[in-house]
């Protein structure tokens, strides 16, 4: 299941605590965590992905926040402009295949009791019904601050905006209690992401439709996601109840049994549970007072009050009677003139390398506590008007001081004269931390010049790469195609709990499905992310010139026949797509007897006769039919009309492209019921219209010997393809032309490299990825491997 969180809120509402540049989401509450780390702890039972949907300013803060969590899988989407949660839900359950569950949660609700996983479980069964589910709260009290959901037992009749009790005074609308069917709306959903997609195509085809257009257009080749103000700009604004929700008929409620609040003020805060506490403070003869001290170096002392909030932090105080602890929102609005630097920002702030503290700053200085986190490093910088002096208390920094970079340890010092070009790198696995002292005209970012060249490109600018191996495991991303079976899971033991896998991406840097490193000090991150940190010399000579990775690798699982396709070639699809083409190779794996391919014509065919035959369901009559065994090679031109048939199971190594276009499909539906979208005219654009004939440079013996047998698969301009049947060893070359696939077929054993100790285990089904360089891949054990370079 996927975990979408909602963490775009602003920092109004519990100032001094939170500023408008760190909202309450991101404040720490329960022992050292913030909001949103809770929330994330509480969701990593359920959840083995978290999509964070926030501010695209927020960005640093919640990067820095989850480092707390190593190896987690999770993504940022980052918004241009906030349009309320129904854009921001949609966007984030179309990160999710149509068959995964998804769970949207709120970064700023606290929740206590046992009663959580059981709601979420019942829930669960709920969305894999087809349902959208929905958790409701049983009111304790009249609430203008909560939404409200009208139910018949687990019906839900109606969802009810927010409702301002003391000014509404028509009789009957006065009680919103239980006991009349009324709940409280949490605000936590969990449904099939294709049903939730399926409902706005139907019932909300603006917000749809909006939604749908801006993941076109923004790539999600990196952790981050950022959907610009412009691409934002078109789609509604509203909530996901307001724009979808209240249309909808296949909603169920669950009501919760645990301890929520929706927190909307510092009095809400300090009401609730056990677990927020505040040290340094004392109370003497108060009276409903609850005071909330984030100064640990200040005592707040209470005497004879009655009524009141108190929340105390480093550089501001708030004191309120709690009844009116909400009008913080518009005292910040008519003093933000004067009084703007402490209603926005705190003394800390999130940087893409860490976190930089102020500590203390007075006219002509500025004393700072920078935090570096593992791996991470400052980009190149000078400063024009002002000095500043490094001392590191934590770890081992490495400083580049002009020309020279050096290791400092503990204790030693830096100083750093005005227009030196300087930096901390971070190369170990633990925090570095320094103090610094900035004295001059200007200590603001305002005088700060980043410095950008070939050794400090601007795209890596921030990562220190710590495992320096040249071999890496990867994991795939899955597809939920409806064509597909079970055995990439029955056969190879991969972990996915589709119903059905129709493709598993075992190599591939592709915006629609990246793999990811699989384990060591990079596990779980996407793969364009780790391309990014060891460098465009690690994939070789040939691909500098190339704008993004070069190929693709797949495994195939066909229970039922693929559509007919085609793929367009460079020329055509960078125009009409703005992707590559798709010149594609299949190895076939396992077959069922009597299966089959189709790739070209059996004959010559014009234009209109291919789409007189899609017209009247008589298309496979002249395509080239090719029955399959195991181990044959089939190479699949971009232009040629192909198909997969039922009971194939295949390795496809391709382009680094996801275009397809669908000429016939048998008029299937998906399992929402829509009809699956044809691309009759584009595919008639790109097709190659003469007899198929076979390639015979496949399929060439290049060694035999008594430890392995290596042969030729493909050899074509985008990538070259072998296979070695390996029985007890085999060592192969990699250079400094190209990277290297390794794909295991079947068999067990270990892999590593001549250069570098580290040696790993292998089984059916292992993908890996090997730098370039003058080095050599060393199997050892029994298997059939496809070996892959460009």
């Amino acid at each position: 299941m996927k975990c979408v969180i909602l963490a775009g809120g602003s920092g109004d509402s519990l100032w001094p605590l939170s500023r408008r540049q760190f909202p309450k989401q991101f404040m720490k509450i329960k022992e050292g965590r913030s909001i949103l780390q809770e929330t994330v702890v509480r969701n990593m039972p359920f959840c083995e992905e978290f999509i964070i949907v926030t501010n695209e300013s927020y960005k640093n803060i919640v990067n820095g926040q989850m480092k707390a969590f190593q190896s987690l899988k999770y993504r940022v989407i980052l918004e241009g402009t906030p349009k309320g949660t129904g854009a921001a839900v949609l966007l984030g359950t179309m990160f999710a295949n149509p068959s995964e569950l998804v769970l949207v949660v709120n970064s700023d609700n606290l929740i206590e009791g046992d009663g959580y996983k059981d709601s979420i479980i019942e829930a669960k069964e709920y969305a894999k019904e087809g349902y959208l589910a929905v958790l409701g709260i049983k009111p304790e009290s009249q609430s203008s601050t909560y939404g409200y959901i009208l139910r018949d037992k687990e019906n839900v009749k109606k969802f009810i905006a927010r409702m301002d009790f003391d000014e509404d005074e028509t009789e009957g609308l006065l009680g919103y209690d239980y006991d009349e069917g009324y709940l409280w709306n949490s605000g936590i959903l969990v449904f099939r992401a294709g049903d939730m997609t399926n409902a706005a195509r139907r019932l909300a085809s603006e917000l749809y439709t909006t939604c749908k257009t801006a993941k076109r257009k923004v790539p999600a080749i990196r952790r981050s996601v950022r959907f610009s103000e412009t691409v934002m700009k078109s789609m509604p604004h509203g909530s996901i109840e307001t724009l979808l929700l209240e249309k909808c008929d296949s909603i169920k409620v669950v009501e919760a049994h645990f301890e929520w609040m929706d927190v909307g003020n510092a009095s809400d805060l300090a009401e609730f549970g056990n677990n927020i506490k505040s040290e340094c403070v004392i109370k003497n003869d108060c009276d409903n007072v609850n005071i909330i001290n984030n100064a640990p170096k200040r005592l707040v002392v209470a005497n004879d009050l009655r009524d009141l909030v108190v929340v105390n932090t480093d550089d501001a105080t708030y004191v309120s009677s709690k009844k009116s602890a909400d009008n913080i929102k518009q005292i910040m609005k008519d003093n933000m003139d004067t009084y703007e630097a402490f209603f926005d920002y705190n003394r800390t702030t999130y940087k893409e390398w860490g976190i930089q503290e102020i500590l203390n700053y007075s006219q002509g200085y500025k004393v700072r506590k920078l935090t570096v986190f593992p791996g991470m490093s400052m980009s190149l910088h000078r400063h024009e008007k002002r000095t500043e002096h490094w001392s590191i208390v934590e770890g081992i920094a490495t400083i580049t001081l002009g020309n020279e970079t050096a290791d400092y340890n503990k204790y030693e010092s830096v100083f750093i004269p005005v227009g030196t070009k300087h930096r901390i790198a971070n190369k170990t696995d633990k925090n570095v931390v320094v103090i610094e002292v900035g004295i001059g005209d200007n200590i603001s970012d305002t005088d700060l010049v980043k410095i950008y060249n070939k050794d400090n490109p601007q795209a890596s600018a921030n990562y220190v790469r710590l495992d320096k191996s040249p071999i890496a495991k990867l994991e795939p991303a899955f597809k939920d195609n409806l064509w597909g079976g079970t055995k990439i899971r029955d056969v190879y033991g991969k972990k996915c709990d589709y119903d059905v896998i129709g493709e598993s991406w075992e190599l591939s840097a592709h915006p629609d499905g990246q793999s990811r490193i699989a384990d060591g000090r990079y596990k779980g991150m996407l793969f364009n992310e780790y391309l990014n940190i060891i460098g465009k010399e690690a994939l070789g000579w040939k691909c500098q010139a190339q704008d993004r990775f070069p190929i693709l690798i797949k495994f195939i699982d066909a229970k039922q026949a693929l559509s007919i396709q085609i793929h367009p070639d460079d020329e055509y699809a960078l125009e009409n797509e703005n992707e590559y083409g798709k010149n594609e190779m299949w190895y076939v794996v396992d077959s069922e007897p009597g299966s089959y391919l189709y790739c070209g014509l059996s004959r010559d065919a014009s234009k209109e006769e291919i789409l007189e035959r899609i017209n009247n369901n008589t298309i496979t009559d002249i395509l080239n039919k090719i029955e399959v065994k195991a181990g044959d090679v089939v190479m699949v031109k971009a232009g040629t009309i192909h198909a997969i048939g039922a009971g194939v199971f295949i390795c496809e190594i391709q382009q680094n492209s996801n275009c397809t276009y669908r000429m016939y499909d048998y008029d299937r539906r998906d399992k929402f019921g829509n009809p699956r979208e044809l691309h009759v005219k584009k595919a008639l654009d790109v097709v190659d219209n003469h007899k198929y004939v076979k390639d015979n440079k496949t399929e060439v013996v290049i060694a035999r010997n008594e430890h392995f047998t290596e042969e030729r698969l493909v050899q074509c301009k985008y990538f070259e393809v072998y296979k070695y049947d390996v029985n007890d060893e085999a060592k192969i070359t990699v250079d400094e032309a190209s990277f290297v696939s390794v794909l295991f077929i079947n068999g067990s054993g270990t892999i590593e490299t001549d250069d570098y100790e580290k040696t790993m285990e292998f089984k059916a089904g292992d993908s890996f990825f090997v730098s370039a360089g003058l080095r050599s891949i060393i199997v050892k054990g029994q298997a059939t491997m496809v070996v892959t370079r460009v």
